[in-house]
């Protein structure tokens, strides 16, 4: 199907890059536990290409202190600009909607992997990729 008039753009693939996994052996459970989650994003542009690079890092700590999970995520998004989309608003929406898009992808790669490691699975919250734009514009 054609996209005649419109402009945006198309998902070429999304990618695992890179993963590790690391639990300590006896992994306590609860609602105490402390997780803390941060996300990087890398856009390269090349002619009419997005590449976003998203990185999620996880880690969990009992009421101890004691990291028990520790998660790291790559995976990139690779996009084609398509009818008139402006280049300028390329970089914008690789740190928006392409970082938006992949994330789906890396929570249920680390909700997988808890579940493999015969833990809880590990559901990350939602991320509000337009406010991390603009705190990191800042």
């Amino acid at each position: 199907m054609e996209n005649k008039g419109q402009s945006g753009f198309k998902i070429q693939n999304i990618i695992l890059l890179e993963d590790n996994f690391k639990r300590i052996n006896e992994v306590k459970f609860g609602d105490d536990l402390d997780n803390n989650l941060n996300i990087n994003i890398e856009v390269n542009l090349a002619g009419d290409i997005v590449n976003v690079v998203e990185t999620a890092n996880f880690v969990q700590k009992n009421n101890d202190g004691i990291e028990q999970v520790i998660i790291m995520v790559k995976m990139i998004g690779i996009f084609q600009r398509e009818g008139d989309a402006a280049i300028s608003d390329m970089d914008k929406f690789g740190q928006i909607n392409g970082a938006a898009i992949i994330f789906p992808f890396i929570r249920e790669h680390i909700s997988n992997l808890s579940l493999k490691a015969c833990i809880p699975a590990i559901m990350l919250p939602p991320v509000n990729f337009v406010s991390l734009y603009e705190r990191r514009k800042k």
